[in-house]
C-alpha cells in the first residue's frame, strides 16, 4: 500500500476480549489484545501515507465460532466423549454478520479506528480503565 501511494485501509477483527479480559480466556484475550495492539500502531505508522486503520472488537455476533472444531484435522481433535467446557456467556443480543459488515464499513468510510459493536460492552470498559487511575494515583 505505502508502496502504490494511493493510501487505502486496513480492516482487523480482535474482539471485545482485546479490550476486557474475561475470566478463562487468558489465550484468546492476549491474541486479540495482541490485535488491538497492532491496529493502534499500524494507525499512527499508517497515517503519514493516507492509509487508514480499523479494529474490529465484536461481542456476540451470529457466527459457527463455537462450531470451530469442524475444520480441525481428524488427528488432532478431542477423543469421543470429552468435554468441551462452559461457554463463555455474552454480555448483551447477538448481532448478524451483516449488522457488523455495516459498522465496519461505516467506520472505514469514516476513517474510526474502532468498532465496537455492542453499547453493554462500555462499563465494562469504564472500570478497566478506573482501576487503571486508580493504579497511577494510589503510586503518589
Amino acid at each position: 500500500m505505502i508502496a502504490h501511494g494511493q493510501g487505502g485501509h486496513i480492516v482487523n477483527t480482535a474482539s471485545m476480549a482485546g479490550l476486557i479480559a474475561s475470566k478463562g480466556l487468558g489465550v484468546y484475550n492476549t491474541s486479540k489484545y495482541a490485535v488491538v495492539g497492532l491496529s493502534e500502531t499500524l494507525a499512527k505508522d499508517l497515517q503519514p501515507y493516507g492509509i487508514g486503520v480499523t479494529v474490529l472488537c465484536p461481542m456476540g455476533v451470529a457466527t459457527r465460532i463455537r462450531d470451530s472444531e469442524r475444520h480441525r484435522p481428524a488427528a488432532l481433535r478431542n477423543p469421543e466423549g470429552h468435554p468441551r467446557g462452559e461457554p463463555v456467556a455474552l454480555i448483551g443480543r447477538t448481532l448478524t454478520p451483516e449488522e457488523v459488515a455495516e459498522r465496519v464499513l461505516q467506520a472505514v468510510r469514516r476513517n474510526r479506528l474502532y468498532v465496537l459493536t455492542h453499547p453493554e460492552g462500555l462499563e465494562p470498559l469504564r472500570r478497566r480503565f478506573q482501576r487503571l487511575e486508580r493504579a497511577f494515583l494510589e503510586q503518589e
